[in-house]
């Protein structure tokens, strides 16, 4: 008699069990298939976003070529937006005296970045190399850095002289302890941490 009933509750536990396992399948698979159909809209919305927007750029492409007019005052206008940023980005490098120039990309993006590889072409990675170890961006009538290729200071070194007022620039390469300097204008003021760094360099001007 034990046995039957414990065969009876063997049976009824696997029947259940089956029971269990049909019913999350089925949960499964319903979820699976309303995920599906909320897919499907979301990505047809997608491909007409982009459909839109191609045709957006096409149309305005045909615009500039057949309004010549139209093309040169979007290239002024353009032109002026990106003068007042570069404006705004040399006054802010007042705000980010005592900040190191890695912390603040200052070689990485932006004007003085886009400035120092047009004047020192493939000199930027030597001044790169002997920047690596350097001071914050510091204050002395004008903006200034200075810094040295690593255990190599003293015939390895560079300064930078930034003046945000004329938007002009001033670089330094000590290469094999010899100065060249570069400039993007007339000769800027040397801070007289700069001008003790150079005391003892060969080639000063």
């Amino acid at each position: 008699m034990a046995m039957t009933g414990l065969c009876l509750l063997t049976a009824c536990s696997q029947q259940q069990s089956e029971q269990v396992q049909q019913a999350a399948s089925a949960a499964i698979g319903a979820a699976h298939n309303s995920l599906q159909a909320s897919s499907a809209p979301l990505a047809a919305l997608r491909q007409q976003a982009s459909n839109v927007t191609a045709e957006a750029k096409q149309h305005a492409a045909t615009l500039l070529t057949e309004n010549p007019a139209l093309g040169n005052a979007v290239a002024i206008l353009k032109q002026a937006s990106d003068k007042a940023d570069g404006k705004q980005q040399w006054q802010a490098l007042e705000h980010k005296v005592g900040k190191y120039p890695a912390d603040i990309g200052l070689y990485q993006t932006g004007v003085v970045a886009e400035a120092l590889r047009q004047l020192l072409g493939s000199k930027f990675a030597v001044f790169q190399q002997n920047m690596q170890v350097s001071g914050p961006l510091s204050r002395d009538q004008l903006l200034y850095v200075s810094g040295n290729k690593p255990h190599e200071g003293g015939s390895e070194m560079a300064y930078l002289l930034l003046d945000p007022a004329s938007r002009q620039l001033e670089v330094g390469l000590i290469e094999q302890g010899k100065l060249t300097v570069y400039r993007s204008g007339p000769a800027l003021y040397r801070p007289a941490e700069i001008t003790a760094m150079l005391s003892n360099i060969d080639g000063q001007p």
